[in-house]
């Protein structure tokens, strides 16, 4: 099809051509000259005559335009033929246009279907709301009339029992068993056990860990969690720490823990080196799964960044090289033989714990904690900046709807976490999460984190505060936690029925670990007597002495606090022998 600007010029072009073609094959070509020779009369062309002839007479002829009409012809037809050409060439161009055309007309007219449908319906569901008030109008109006009230003083008739000399009439009260309650939001609780479950499963896995986090978010308290749980579930646990500063491990021998020293990078880093040469150790002999389930080799590498600056420079890349080739393999092979490393770090960069190849992060079990703080002068501290840096790499979360709902439910935490002052845990342990950090009890001692120390959550079962006390590591253990001022609390029970309900609701929490030691300062329960029967109905569990110490006291075998693990051995003893041990201290 031609466009509207080319129709004309090719109609007057061919109608040209055609007429010149006409005009030239009608008109005579050249002059023609009758002539005579002998008794013969010829017609030819004047340069055909023979020079003998008799000339009679001449008839001009139109070559010269003849020959001007069929050159215009031949233009003409020409200029048809490459406008044809070109036209041809747009022609699709054209159609796609028309196509689009078509289907923006199409789109348009059902656009404006929806609309006048929604327009429609909301037109309906007007009127019918406005049916079903009068509807229910002219019910109550029924319904008042049959009791001879006038609707319209509805009100007036409404009395109560309630007046100035009787302000106290139980009949006029609300009862309490059904006053309505405002509870708990469900997806907040869902994300507190949420939390709790990937923080129970920590120990459990054989994959090394990934934790990071901005300072002050509560690495330090997720870090003794796992260690906790590790060491309780198996005791044959092969541990080592390589920290940038010295603070106690809780069931880490003293000479399993080193603090590096930029210094003697070496001699810093040699755990590293005991755990390698065990991981090619194991990997020579035949082993299955089950082989090493129970006897794990885990290296700690607490504040890993500090350490990974100083490893990483220019002076010591050939150092770091070896160093990351260990954690590679450490990282890549070890979970195969239950050998694995937990990187305690402030940065979300993947590389510094020897798996330079981002897209085989799945070796890895990814953390990342993150809180805004807000400090005594109202000043805010802290961010959820490395959870958004992990929501936001493809290489961790692989799929978009996954980040995108994850990114949604992190807006929704947020609100929460600051109020509660709570941090929120992300995990790509199988399924990416998030969740709301629920209380954790853990041993501090005087050089730890004290950040990560004041990071307390309400959600315990008790709602009491069981943050553990910082005690003093030169002062003998107050193992009874004698000096404690009594209370007058729910301690005051005198019928012994009730004791026994008071001292079992207890239990439950301390077995669950929701409360601090039982002889610890801040316990709830302030009276000696009363802890010391707590006690005994903790030691009837049959926990084991290791379990039964750490619940009563909160002191564990090994590091710094072996001497007071010692003291707390021998008063368990003397309970379990039926002693109260009233002025042991």
């Amino acid at each position: 099809m031609l466009a509207n600007r080319n129709q004309p010029i090719v109609a007057g072009l061919l109608s040209l051509s055609v007429a010149g073609i006409v005009g030239a094959t009608a008109l005579p070509f050249n002059d023609r000259i009758e002539y005579r020779i002998g008794n013969r009369i010829e017609s030819q062309p004047a340069w055909l005559v023979p020079p003998k002839a008799e000339f009679r007479s001449v008839e001009r002829g139109y070559g010269g335009i003849k020959i001007l009409l069929s050159l215009l012809a031949t233009g003409g037809m020409v200029m048809v033929m490459l406008i044809a050409r070109k036209e041809g060439e747009l022609e699709p161009m054209r159609q796609r246009i028309k196509g689009y055309q078509q289907k923006a007309q199409e789109f348009d007219y059902a656009a404006e279907s929806a609309y006048q449908m929604a327009r429609t319906q909301q037109q309906y569901k007007t009127l019918l709301e406005a049916d079903d008030v009068a509807f229910q109008g002219e019910i109550e109006t029924a319904y008042c009339e049959s009791l001879g009230i006038d609707p319209r003083q509805q009100q007036a008739q409404l009395t109560g029992t309630t007046t100035l000399d009787s302000v106290a009439n139980p009949g006029d009260k609300v009862e309490s068993s059904t006053a309505a309650a405002i509870g708990p939001d469900p997806n907040i609780e869902i994300s507190r056990r949420t939390a709790s479950k990937i923080l129970n499963s920590l120990a459990g896995i054989n994959t090394s860990i990934f934790l990071a986090a901005p300072t002050r978010c509560g690495k330090t308290h997720t870090l003794h969690k796992w260690l906790g749980d590790l060491t309780t579930r198996f005791p044959q646990a092969d541990i080592y720490v390589i920290s940038q500063k010295y603070e106690d491990f809780p069931g880490v021998a003293s000479n399993r823990l080193t603090v590096f020293d930029p210094l003697q990078i070496e001699q810093s880093m040699q755990f590293l080196d005991e755990v390698y040469e065990k991981l090619q150790t194991r990997k020579s002999k035949p082993a299955t799964e089950e082989t090493y389930r129970d006897r794990p080799i885990k290296l700690i590498l607490e504040d890993w960044f500090a350490t990974h600056q100083c490893l990483s420079q220019k002076r010591n890349s050939a150092v770091w090289e070896n160093i990351a080739t260990k954690l590679g393999t450490i990282a890549t092979v070890g979970g195969q033989y239950n050998v694995g490393y937990f990187i305690c770090t402030q940065s979300f960069n993947i590389a510094s714990s020897g798996v330079a190849d981002s897209n085989i992060r799945l070796n890895l079990a990814l953390l990342a904690q993150g809180l805004v703080r807000t400090t005594a002068n109202d000043e805010e501290q802290g961010s959820y900046g490395v959870i958004e840096q992990m929501l936001n790499n493809s290489n961790v979360i692989a799929s978009k709807e996954s980040r995108d709902r994850l990114a949604s439910d992190l807006r929704l935490l947020i609100e929460p976490s600051m109020s509660e002052q709570t941090p929120i845990i992300l995990s790509t342990i199988g399924n990416p999460v998030l969740g709301l950090m629920p209380k954790i009890d853990v041993h501090k001692s005087a050089v730890a984190d004290v950040s990560d120390a004041q990071i307390d959550t309400p959600d315990t079962p008790s709602r009491t505060d069981a943050t553990l006390p910082e005690q003093d590591t030169g002062n003998p253990l107050n193992l009874y936690g004698k000096g404690a001022e009594g209370s007058a609390d729910s301690e005051g029970l005198n019928t012994s029925e009730a004791l026994n309900q008071s001292l079992n609701g207890f239990l439950a929490e301390v077995l669950a670990e929701n409360l601090p030691p039982v002889f610890a300062d801040d316990f709830p329960l302030k009276k000696h007597e009363r802890r010391v029967q707590l006690a005994k109905l903790v030691i009837a569990q049959n926990l084991g002495k290791q379990k039964t110490i750490w619940l009563l006291w909160g002191v564990k075998d090994g590091g710094r606090n072996n001497q007071r693990y010692i003291d707390a051995r021998e008063m368990l003893e003397k309970l379990s022998k039926g002693e109260d041990n009233t002025d042991a201290q």
